[in-house]
């Protein structure tokens, strides 16, 4: 009642000091009146400036007690504003500004609080979420619209995610959500299909209408896990096989995956002590024309003596050596060994060697095929680099320079694994090509299907209208040959004609081609 009517704490205690101020002189004027009562000389005989000071004694306690009472709201408001700001700093600090989810140093705490508690029951599972083409929108619509991105989808999280899941947002692109408990595998599936069906709804931003999808790398908390850089690390290698697949969707972290990563580990601690010791060698598998069937070119594949591990496949090596930057001496030495060995072959047999991007974003590997052309003998007419649509996304200037300056210097250029991927019309209109390479998986496909025997048909017509050849990797049967002569296929490549061979073999291989192709 008394805080409804003196709000203030200085009112009130101007009241407390006003009723202690009043209680002396009350009792000194009482006293005085009962001594007078009972005939009784009075003790006090007051005078009038002490009756006025003691009738005044109220104000002073009051005045008095403001002052004091004023003092201790200005310390509680103080106090207060330092909750507060230590509140919003603990806050700001534990919270991503941009989205307002909770951030890394969030997560982390939250994590070690799991270790900690350490309840066998218990076993979280931590889902990592990486969205697609966001750089694109960074890049093409500006940083703005990718925040607002990023916000929006915050919000969507929130909304759709219930109360039992942390939402986080580790920086860049990524956001984690962590499921408390011991879920199971079904429940994780349904909270991802819910968080992919999230991006199925384009996004509505102020000025921009954007579409994106995402990826999620799955892991469980094991009870050996002391950090959240190891839980981390084993969703974001789970992402990376969710980002492998075609469109949103998310991968589990599990055994398999788990020796898949031991095994490629292995592999990438060995690359370099493999250069240098010189285990890598060439094989080489012939390229024939449809009608003539003689041979017009071999494609330079790469293998690997390990020492330990026997014969290792490019499909085993090639990635990590792009992961670990070794692709560039490595992509150098079979551009010179290939042009090395092919000189020796008699013309106009040639050669066509496999270029991934990220030996074009190495200025000077123009350069050094040149000279590899030159230091060997070799024909540039004879040499042909093979590249995958893939090439192009790395940055298409450099990509489009290098392969001109190729083809300028008499290099041929071929499109390889054509009609997979994201294959595009305008990629033969832009860029320099001087062949196509029809993907192996058509091969067999057009011969049981209606539908890709088309698709050849189409990928053939391609070819003539902008006047390159075109090639048909996978024959591996006298049908097959004859099903893309009809259709007026240039080359094939393919076990009908041979396997890979060796290098000292090329030459025995080609005295014989007469008689191991004709029919």
């Amino acid at each position: 009642m008394l805080k409804t009517l003196l709000p203030r704490i200085e009112q009130r205690y101007a009241l407390t000091g006003s009723i202690f101020g009043a209680f002396l002189p009350t009792l000194c004027f009482a006293a005085d009146q009962l001594l007078r009562d009972t005939a009784q000389e009075s003790l006090f005989g007051f005078s009038a400036p002490t009756a006025t000071a003691l009738a005044l004694m109220p104000v002073f306690f009051g005045v008095g007690f403001y002052q004091i009472g004023r003092s201790k709201a200005l310390l509680i408001a103080e106090l207060s504003q330092r909750r507060q700001t230590e509140q919003r700093l603990t806050h700001d600090a534990h919270h991503d500004r941009l989205t307002g989810l909770a951030n890394r140093f969030c997560l982390e705490r939250d994590i070690q609080a799991v270790v900690e508690k350490s309840e066998e029951a218990d076993r979280p599972a931590l889902l990592l979420l990486d969205l697609d083409r966001f750089k694109f929108v960074n890049d093409s619509l500006g940083h703005d619209a990718g925040d607002a991105l990023l916000a929006a989808i915050a919000g969507r999280l929130r909304r759709a995610l219930c109360a039992t899941t942390g939402i986080y947002r580790l920086g860049g692109d990524e956001f984690v959500v962590t499921i408390a408990g011991r879920p199971s595998a079904g429940k994780i599936e349904d909270v991802c299909r819910t968080i992919c069906d999230l991006f199925a709804e384009p996004f509505e931003l102020k000025r921009h209408r954007v579409t994106s999808g995402c990826s999620i790398g799955v892991t469980f908390m094991e009870a050996g896990d002391t950090s959240m850089s190891e839980l981390l690390k084993r969703a974001d290698l789970a992402l990376y096989e969710a980002k492998a697949m075609p469109g949103s969707g998310f991968r589990f972290f599990d055994a398999a995956l788990a020796a898949d990563v031991q095994a490629r580990s292995a592999i990438e601690h060995d690359l370099a002590r493999a250069i240098r010791a010189d285990e890598f060698f060439l094989e080489y598998q012939p390229i024939v024309g449809v009608e003539s069937r003689t041979v017009r070119a071999f494609e330079a594949l790469l293998r690997w003596r390990h020492p330990e591990k026997g014969r290792i496949m490019p499909d085993m090596f090639i990635p990590a050596a792009e992961k670990t930057g070794l692709i560039l001496p490595l992509g150098n030495w079979v551009v010179r060994e290939a042009c090395r060995e092919a000189a020796t072959w008699p013309a106009p047999a040639g050669v066509a060697i496999n270029v991934v991007g990220d030996q074009f974003k190495d200025r000077a590997f123009v350069g050094y095929v040149k000279q590899c052309l030159m230091e060997t003998g070799l024909a540039p007419g004879r040499l042909t680099i093979e590249v995958t649509e893939s090439v192009f996304s790395v940055d298409e200037t450099v990509i489009r320079e290098s392969l001109s300056e190729l083809r300028s210097h008499g290099v041929r250029v071929a499109l390889d694994d054509f009609g997979i991927g994201f294959s595009s019309i305008n990629n033969l209109r832009a860029f320099p090509i001087d062949q196509l390479k029809i993907d192996r998986s058509f091969a067999r496909a057009m011969m049981e299907s209606k539908r890709d025997a088309d698709l050849v048909d189409i990928i053939l017509k391609l070819g003539r209208t902008f006047q390159v050849t075109t090639t048909v990797e996978g024959i591996e049967s006298e049908g097959q040959l004859d099903f893309i002569r009809q259709r007026g296929a240039s080359e094939a490549q393919g076990y009908l004609i041979s396997g890979p061979v060796a290098g000292p073999d090329v030459m025995r291989f080609l005295a014989q081609t007469d008689n191991r192709l004709s029919a």
